[in-house]
Order: structure tokens, then sequence, then C-alpha cells
């Protein structure tokens, strides 16, 4: 920000006024559903009132900005939402996720995994492998029921879904000729995950293989989960607990923008 009237944020910029209207998105979203008036603006962000309205009026003429008629006080317009949105899709998220994916991988030396949910399924949209000799097989793009996943039990977790709601992904599991998940038992793996801040499930849905996932829940509370996944013997309870803590950490430390870890640590 800058510290007097009229100066340059960032002398070393490229384009200055591009630089002067993203400093004013960034007061307008500090100021939150209030706004601001043209004159607190001003001095928030130590620009001229007539260059801030200049650059201001740019905004609203895109929707990054609006003012309101009644009060006269400037406030974030649907713009940056909408941008957000479009890019936090989840043929987004891999490139999103990818650095945080990959700093896991490398602290378990084990596979993980990014994934989504679909209906009362999730979707693989990522994995990172580890440099193993022994390696767990998986396919991005597969789908498994959300009830019987590590990443799915997070998300339904993270996303706060009662206990009647859950239902419907108890059911999936009855489709497919896996394991069936009782609504019961999902009930219990489900609270289990909100409470301790992390999901697992050992050799529910694959023979020999134990998974821990975290989710993390966007903006606009729709959620992404992110799996450790390994041979059962080799996973056991306090290894599942230290890669579940390991979870939390390494999203909270590098997971990307707009996505909040929640639960206990």
């Amino acid at each position: 920000m800058p510290t007097a009237p009229g100066s340059d944020p960032t002398p070393s910029s490229p384009v200055g006024s591009v630089d002067k209207a993203l400093v004013l998105l960034d007061v307008l979203a500090e100021a939150g559903p209030d706004g601001l008036m043209l004159r607190e603006i001003a001095e928030a962000s130590g620009f001229h009132k007539a260059s801030s309205h200049r650059i201001l009026q740019a905004l609203a003429h895109r929707g990054f900005a609006v003012q309101d008629p009644s009060d006269q006080r400037y406030r974030l317009g649907s713009a940056p939402i909408v941008l957000a949105e479009r890019y936090s899709r989840g043929d987004h998220l891999p490139a999103l996720f990818s650095p945080v994916l990959a700093s896991i991988s490398r602290s378990s030396q084990e596979l993980v995994h990014l994934g989504t949910m679909d209906g009362t399924n999730v979707l693989y949209l990522d994995k990172v492998e580890p440099e193993r000799t022994l390696r767990v097989w998986s396919r991005v793009g597969n789908r498994a029921p959300a009830a019987r996943t590590a990443l799915g039990r997070a998300m339904l977790a993270a996303q706060g879904v009662p206990g009647a709601a859950l239902a419907p992904y108890a059911e999936a599991t009855t489709a497919d000729g896996g394991l069936v998940v009782p609504p019961a038992r999902l009930q219990e793996v489900v609270d289990e995950a909100r409470e301790r801040g992390w999901s697992a499930e050992v050799q529910e849905n694959e023979q020999g293989i134990a998974c821990v996932g975290v989710a993390a829940l966007r903006f606009d509370g729709r959620a992404a989960a992110v799996s450790i996944t390994g041979p059962a013997e080799r996973m056991d309870a306090q290894r599942r607990a230290e890669l579940g803590a390991l979870l939390r950490e390494e999203l909270e430390r590098l997971g990307p923008s707009g996505f909040t870890v929640v639960g206990r640590g």
C-alpha cells in the first residue's frame, strides 16, 4: 500500500495504472460488504480522489466494483468472484493443487490423490506417485463411492452433511459389488473425520490398501480433498495419524487461496 497520497504503490510495476486498479480492488475486498466512500478509498490507497474515482469507474464498467446509488459507497463487484469460480472449477483443480500434492508425496513417500465430489461418488482428478519400489496402482478419472473412500468421507465431514442426508451416499455402495457401508457406519466415520480433522479408510475401498484424507472448502461451500494412499501393512493407526496431521499441515501451508481447511487439527 502507498504511504503518501498520489505515490506509486510499486514503482517497479510495468503498468502503473493496472497496479493502482489492483490496489483499489484489494481495498474494496478488505472493506467487505459495508463498502467505502470515495474519500475513504483515497485515504486507504494513498491515491488522489480524482485518480481513485477514474479507476473505480473503470472497475465498475467491468463489474469489478459497484457504487450503491442509495449511499454512494463503493463495494467489490461480482466479477472477481466469477473469475475465481471459473478458475476453481474441477478442470483447474489439478493446477491449483499441484504444488501441495507434490510436497505431500515427497514428505510421505506415498501415493497422493486429489478428488472432488461427483454426485455420490468421488472423482479422482490428479495423483502424484512416490519414488518407491512398492507402489499402489490408481487411475486419474476413476470414480468410487464417496462413502468408501477417505477423500469422500473428508468432504462429507467438511461440508457438514447431516445424518439423514448421508443415506444416499451409503446406498450408493450397494450398487457396484464392493463393500457395503451401512448408514450407521458412514455416520460414525464422518463424525470421526469431523472431530479429528482427517478421515480414514482401511481396506474398505480396495483390499490391502489404506488411505487418510483431508478436505478443503472453497468460498462457495464446495469441497476438494487430498488423500495419502499406501499398503495397509505400513498404514497402521499411528502412521495414519501422522499422515493425517501432515496432510492438514501441508494443505494449510501450500493449499491454493480460496480454499480453507476445516475441522480440528
